[in-house]
């Protein structure tokens, strides 16, 4: 039976980080609910065989409230010091991708209208939004900051990319592209022709098609059809699997779909079907966000044996939520193997960088965890197997025979 704490106590367990002390609410208390993916340990068959190898780093929402808005746009600020500690891990992947959970687009007003010689400060209309309000929309030199800092590829399909109406999308298609940022997920209005949506990212020999896609938006019109929906056009999205997969120029496929419920612990039964048939479509890896806080992982091998993985939410990677929940983040870091040439890459081993949101000013960072700490329910979602440090990028769990010889120059 759980006792009530002392107030002292409660005071006292706010000033630690949430992952390394003994969690003292009684929300923390009780387990997560059970999930039939949960696993000590995530380790993957291509994991012990010799072939060329990439790592891709995954980071979760980038969601910049108001009070990060005012942190990042004060004079001498920018939107990279909110994740300077971990830059050194972003750019250490071979590809680093994250969810951009808002637009980026210059000089538009909180209506959807084009506002002349907007300045790069927060103003609550054309950058960030009255109190209360979460209509987002951020500088165009965030992507200048998203790029310096590594990513290679985001995410644009969320609840909030119409948050600006049609003219929002559609600079922010022009600012990613300008800055070349790739993306996917939504379109310009002068791009609606364009007959498929993932995009392609190459990096060392290897070329990936990145397919985002989102449940809403927001009540927000989406008359022109800019923003790809993971549910009303599912078909249309596990066929584009299909064709990429079938593509012998392409050697993986990611899904990054924004789904689920907010605040929720565990994946929807419903999504976990759809990422059954991603995966036997053709998908090597998903990869989830929009709950705002960690879901687990779940191995899923296709009926002719390949090694898919799905990370049903990766949380936030920045932002101004409050709870221990919504501070605790993750770098996924998904390692694909290709064992033949002309061969298809697989999913060969996994682990997460657990990171922490500190508040005033805000800055995210690496959730430093000792030998024998007792882990926050957010963390115990996870395999605790594959947690790994910010230098274990190219060590990443994996279980093979002493035999077993896998080329550790390929891994570099």
């Amino acid at each position: 039976m759980c006792k009530r704490l002392a107030a002292s106590q409660r005071r006292a367990s706010r000033k630690l980080p949430a992952a390394v002390r003994w969690p003292l609410t009684f929300a923390a208390l009780v387990a997560s609910p059970a999930f039939a993916g949960d696993a000590e340990r995530l380790t993957f068959r291509a994991g012990c065989e010799a072939g060329d190898r990439i790592v891709v780093a995954a980071v979760g929402d980038l969601l910049f409230h108001n009070a990060l808005q005012r942190q990042a746009l004060a004079k001498g600020g920018s939107y990279r010091e909110l994740w300077r500690p971990l830059e050194p891990v972003l750019r250490a992947a071979d590809i680093t991708y994250g969810n951009l959970e808002g637009p980026v687009a210059e000089g538009v007003s909180l209506i959807g209208r084009p506002v002349t010689h907007a300045a790069r400060r927060w103003d609550g209309n054309v950058y960030g939004a009255p109190r209360g309000a979460l209509n987002f929309n951020y500088h165009p030199s965030l992507v200048d900051d998203l790029v310096a800092s590594g990513f290679d590829v985001v995410s644009t399909a969320n609840n909030h990319a119409a948050d600006r109406g049609p003219l929002g999308i559609d600079q922010t298609v022009q600012a990613l592209t300008a800055r070349g940022l790739a993306f996917s997920g939504t379109r310009s209005r002068s791009d609606l022709a364009q007959g498929k949506w993932a995009v392609k990212t190459e990096a060392k020999g290897f070329t990936i098609a990145w397919i985002a896609c989102s449940y809403s938006t927001n009540g927000m019109p989406d008359r022109h059809g800019q923003v790809l929906n993971c549910y009303s056009a599912r078909d249309r999205i596990l066929e584009e699997i299909r064709w990429n997969a079938a593509d012998p120029d392409v050697d993986a496929v990611i899904l990054t779909p924004h789904w689920g419920v907010e605040k929720s612990a565990a994946p929807l039964a419903s999504d976990r079907a759809y990422a059954r048939e991603a995966i036997e479509a053709g998908a090597t890896a998903i990869v989830g966000t929009h709950p705002h806080v960690l879901q687990g992982w779940e191995k899923l091998t296709t009926a002719d044996g390949r090694d898919g993985l799905v990370i049903y939410s990766t949380g936030n990677f920045v932002s101004n939520q409050v709870s221990d929940d919504q501070r605790t983040g993750i770098v996924a870091a998904i390692e694909m193997t290709r064992r033949a040439a002309g061969g298809k890459a697989e999913v060969s081993a996994a682990g997460f960088i657990p990171t922490w949101v500190e508040r005033g000013p805000h800055q995210v960072r690496e959730m430093k965890i000792a030998a024998g700490d007792r882990l926050s329910a957010p963390l115990r979602r996870l395999p605790k197997g594959n947690r790994i440090a910010a230098d274990g990028l190219r060590d990443l769990p994996r279980d093979c025979p002493v035999t077993a010889s896998v080329d550790a120059a390929a891994t570099r």
